[in-house]
């Protein structure tokens, strides 16, 4: 046995918790810049946490985060803004895309230069040397896991590419996790973010990385999703499978950050690039090919996960492999996802740059090798 281990984000989940936002920030700097979702700085308790925030800082930039996955552009226009303000703290409240724009703005400031120095496979190499700013992450969707996560994903439509910058530097400081700031989420997101959430942690359960530690913390949050999400779907007002769902996608920010993910996280990054798709629904649309590609090298753990879904006792291993399977399936068609790519239109002639985009970091802790041939196999059967 042979692994590492990291979470060096403090977390403080709670209902209501939000609350603790400017006591925990005075405490830390004098000066934030904080980033926003447009849709979560109406919530009356971030206004009401934004409005306290000002009577115990010294001052504060705040940045309304554009739509859609931070682009190179607009991540360093953001740093720049932090530079100027002279801000010597990161909040972020929002998506997972909000909290990777907060990451890389705290790791830039201290580090300097722009983003493209730093982003793997078309940056320079440049790596962090210092640390980051101090972060506040306060996510408002249940999915990505970002704030406890060590890197920012950042897009370029011009460019064509989805690339991480990365560093142990860029993990978060203190997470908040308020379940009520994602009632309002909406039932696609939420249908979305939640299959992420669930994708990252079963890849990173099945994963060649794993390790006893995230096997523990994936089946927990395995546990608390896969008898919430529907729930949630239909009722987003449940703030007990709400809650759930919140712990469950910083689980699997936990259990991706040390055990990797694998075939269907691998598509997702070159689909998102190229095509603008969703990254949580692109997940959900991959994840029962992943799985039944993987099925024969990690049927037990695929078992032990079925075993969640029903008390029924009886069943083969392979019958609950494919219990899972299934279900999975069902949620997908229960939250209007299709079956496969076709309606997305890719071309095949971006089947060799996707294949190629698809073969990054993600890809590596897939349990089964994954060729550049065999996904081109693979994507030509879901186009």
């Amino acid at each position: 046995m042979d692994f590492q281990y990291a979470v060096p984000t403090r977390l403080i989940l709670g209902r209501g918790r939000i609350a603790d936002l400017p006591g925990t920030a005075a405490r830390l700097g004098r000066n934030a810049f904080v980033v926003l979702d447009p849709s979560i700085r109406r919530h009356p308790s971030v206004q009401e946490a934004l409005d306290a925030l000002a009577l115990r800082l010294a001052d504060r930039t705040e940045h309304v985060k554009f739509p859609g996955e931070p682009e190179v552009e607009s991540v360093n226009q953001a740093a720049e803004a932090a530079r100027q303000g002279r801000c010597d703290l990161v909040i972020s409240i929002g998506g997972g895309s909000a909290i990777d724009l907060g990451k890389a703005v705290a790791g830039l400031v201290t580090n300097g230069g722009g983003i493209q120095d730093y982003l793997e496979g078309v940056g320079t190499g440049r790596e962090p040397d210092r640390p980051a700013l101090p972060h506040i992450a306060v996510p408002t969707t249940a999915g990505t896991g970002a704030e406890v996560t060590r890197n920012a994903v950042i897009r370029s439509a011009s460019g064509r590419f989805k690339k991480s910058f990365r560093s142990p530097y860029l993990y978060p400081t203190i997470a908040i996790l308020d379940a009520e700031l994602t009632v309002s989420l909406p039932p696609e997101q939420t249908a979305y973010s939640g299959m992420d959430a669930i994708t990252q942690l079963i890849e990173a359960f099945i994963s060649k990385k794993a390790n006893p530690v995230t096997d523990a913390l994936a089946l927990a949050g395995l546990r608390m999703a896969l008898r919430s999400i529907r729930e949630v779907y239909q009722n987003g007002t449940n703030l007990d499978r709400r809650e759930e769902m919140l712990l469950a996608s910083t689980l699997s920010g936990i259990c991706l950050a040390n055990a990797g993910l694998g075939l269907a996280h691998g598509f997702a990054s070159g689909l998102g690039a190229l095509y603008d798709v969703p990254h949580g629904k692109a997940c959900a649309i991959l994840l029962p090919h992943a799985l039944k590609f993987n099925r024969g090298a990690r049927l037990d753990k695929l078992a032990q996960i079925g075993r969640l879904l029903t008390p029924e006792t009886g069943l083969s291993t392979g019958e609950y492999a494919e219990l899972l399977i299934q279900h999975v399936i069902e949620l997908n068609r229960d939250f209007g996802i299709p079956p496969d790519l076709k309606s997305f239109l890719i071309s095949k002639e971006d089947h060799p740059l996707l294949v190629e985009m698809s073969m990054g970091n993600s890809m590596a802790g897939n349990p089964v090798e994954v060729t550049p041939v065999i996904a081109r196999t693979i994507l030509e059967a879901l186009t």
